[in-house]
Parts: C-alpha cells; structure tokens; sequence
C-alpha cells in the first residue's frame, strides 16, 4: 500500500529558499578567501618584484665594476709609463690613486652576493690584478735603482700584457655570465609584474565584481525569505479568504483580554455570529459568490470596528468580535452589526442577502474563561436563531455547557 503526503507549496519554497540563501553564503565565503589569496598572491608578486629589481641593480653595479677594473689597471699602468720615460715622480701619483682604486673594487666584487657563482673567474682576476701590480711595482723600483734602460728591458719582455689579456679573458667570461643572469632577472621580473598587476589585480577586481554580484543576489534571497517568514507568520494567523484574524489569533486574543479583565484592567464582552441564509448562496450561486458574500459581510462589519475591538473569523460562515463595555453598549454592537447586513452585499447580485444570529457573553457574568464564555455565546446565538434568527440574545443560564474550541 502506497501513501502520497501533499506539501504546500510555501513549505516547499521555503525549503528550496533556505537550501539556496545557505548556499550563496558559502560561495560568499570561499569568494572571499579567494579574492584573500589573489590579493596575497600580488603582494608576493609585488614583493618578489623588489627583491628582484634589486638583484638586477646589484648585477649592473657588478658589471660596472668588472669593466672599471681594466679602466683602473690602464690608468696605474699611464702613471707608471710616464714616470719610466721622465722620471718624474709626479706621474706616480695617479699610479699610486689607482691602486688604490683597484682593492676597492676588487673587495666590493668578492662581497657581491649575486657574483659567488663566479668566484673562481674573480679569484684569477684577483690574482692575476695582483701580479700586475707587482709587475709595474718592480718596474718603478727598476727604474729608481738601476736607471730608464734596466726598467725598459723589463718592459720588453711583456709579461703585463699577458696579465692583462687573462684578465681581459676572465672579466669577458663574468661579464657574459652576468649578462645572462640580467636576460634571465629582467625576464623573471617583467613576468612577476604582470602577475601582480594582470593576476593579482585583475583577479581580485573580478572576484570582487562577483562578490558584488553574488552580495546583491544574496540580500534579494534574504529579503525574499524574510518577506516569505513574515507572509506565513501573517497567514498562521489569519483567514485567506477575509484578512481578518483566524480562530487561533482569536483564542489568544480572547485569554489576553480575559487576563487584564482579571486584573481589573477592562471589560471583556463576546459576540458570536452566525450568517443566516448563507448555505443557499453558496448553493445556487457557487462558491465564488459565496466568498465574495463573505468579503463584502466582513468589509462591513469592519466599518463598524471600533479601538481595542477584534473580529475574527472562527471558520465556514462563523464569526466572532471581541469586545468592551456594559451590557447597553454590547447590545447597541449586536445591532449595528445586523442593521449594516439589511442591504443587498453584492452590486451584481441585488437579490444575494444574509442576516446574521448573534449570541452575547461577557466576563464574568457567563464564564470566567476561554471555553466557559465561548460556551456561553455559542449557546445564546442558537437562541437568537430560535427566535427567528437576524437578531442577538444573551445566554439563558450562568453555567453553561463547556465548548471545545
């Protein structure tokens, strides 16, 4: 055997409403951290982008350097060829200030981190520097002690300018090892750049478009459940068809009105209707008229609604108002509410007419709570349809039989 259960349709909106608004919240949530790594993701980029424009500075001091190392050897080696053919002594000052010069650099070489991979060439620069320095050394001692032609029989044998081509040599090899690493620097650097800006920046400003765009949708989801809530927190407790509150909005109406009648706070007073002639309509008119004839009662009788008044709907063509003041007042209620039933409800139906049975109770003459006073009123309506109906009548005993409601 097989059952079939009915949803209505608002739960199953509800369900779906709920399931996709948790949803979206989550896919905000990971579009954030997204949005955090990409932004993290061009910080390193734009670090990583420093760090190498430093290193490519470095190389290009380094490479600045090598090339002055020759520049300062020839200027040592001017000063020394002036002093050997004049042997004037004021050529050995710019000799003297380029030596100098060269443990300068050649120290700042060995120093630079980026130029390790090439220690062996910058120590046989380094040696062979120095070597060339002893070289012009012994040459202006030569010349001091021994006179021009001793120093230029040295001179003759070119040992120096052996020393310079294997410095040319090793300098060549550094420089084209260092060229390379700058290619390889300015390559990595132009890519670490386009990340930041292309992947980094491009990134979080499409994921923020999506943020926004998923935010929007969001807030419409949340501002459509809450609509939704508040609808259904409406509908629970009022009738579909009139508006007006339902038989459960009346009950807890009517036991906060009872519990401040208890303390002595305001007079409590029921009205229980019963349309009369309303079966027939419905009969040979249809259930729309029917509904439309109960629009039109209800719109009347809201017309005769004063403050701190309630009518409800208790169900089918049943009705009920809550009520204040003496026995006068309640009966001067009772017949406006008939009166305002003698003229035709519908334009297009003159002939559709209702009257209506109303039973009075008030608290606490006819019950001292909910189901006593609803018993009691009850009770008077169907007097009041005994009487020949379209009329209002109080309750024939104190101690009347309970009613379920």
């Amino acid at each position: 055997m097989r059952f079939a259960f009915a949803v209505p349709n608002h739960e199953v909106f509800t369900l779906n409403s709920v399931g996709r608004v948790e949803r979206k919240l989550l896919a905000l949530v990971a579009l954030f951290y997204l949005s955090l790594m990409l932004l993290i993701g061009a910080i390193w980029g734009s670090q990583a982008s420093l760090s190498s424009g430093r290193d490519v500075q470095d190389l290009y001091r380094s490479l600045y350097r090598l090339s002055s190392l020759l520049s300062i050897l020839q200027d040592a080696e001017i000063g020394q060829r002036g002093y050997l053919l004049t042997g004037n002594e004021q050529y050995l000052a710019p000799y003297e200030r380029a030596i100098g010069q060269l443990d300068e650099q050649l120290l700042l070489l060995v120093e630079t981190p980026m130029l390790r991979a090439y220690k062996p060439d910058i120590d046989a620069v380094a040696g062979l520097s120095q070597l060339k320095r002893n070289e012009l050394a012994q040459t202006i001692v030569v010349r001091r002690e021994q006179g021009q032609n001793a120093a230029q029989r040295i001179l003759a044998e070119d040992v120096g300018k052996l020393y310079m081509d294997e410095m040319r040599v090793r300098i060549g090899n550094i420089v084209r090892g260092v060229t390379a690493s700058l290619e390889e620097q300015k390559a990595d650097l132009e890519w670490r750049s386009n990340l930041a800006l292309w992947g980094g920046g491009g990134g979080a400003l499409m994921m923020l478009g999506l943020l926004s765009l998923l935010f929007i949708d969001l807030r419409r989801d949340l501002s459509e459940r809450a609509e939704l809530l508040e609808r259904l927190a409406f509908e629970s407790k009022h009738d579909s068809l009139t508006q007006i509150p339902n038989r459960r909005a009346f009950n807890e109406t009517l036991d906060q009105a009872l519990a401040l009648a208890r303390r002595g706070e305001r007079q409590v007073a029921l009205l229980y209707l019963d349309l009369d002639g309303f079966k027939p309509i419905n009969d040979q008119h249809g259930h729309a008229v029917g509904d439309a004839t109960l629009k039109a009662v209800v719109a009347r009788w809201q017309g005769l609604m004063r403050e701190g008044e309630v009518l409800a709907r208790l169900g089918g063509d049943e009705f009920a108002i809550i009520a204040a003041g003496d026995a006068d007042a309640v009966e001067r209620l009772a017949r406006r509410l008939i009166e305002a039933l003698d003229a035709p409800l519908l334009e297009q139906f003159p002939d559709v007419r209702v009257g209506v049975s109303v039973g009075l109770a008030r608290y606490a003459e006819h019950g001292e709570d909910r189901r006593r006073l609803i018993a009691a009123a009850d009770m008077a309506m169907y007097r009041a349809k005994e009487a020949g109906k379209h009329c209002f009548a109080w309750p024939e005993s104190r101690q009347p039989v309970l009613a379920v409601v």
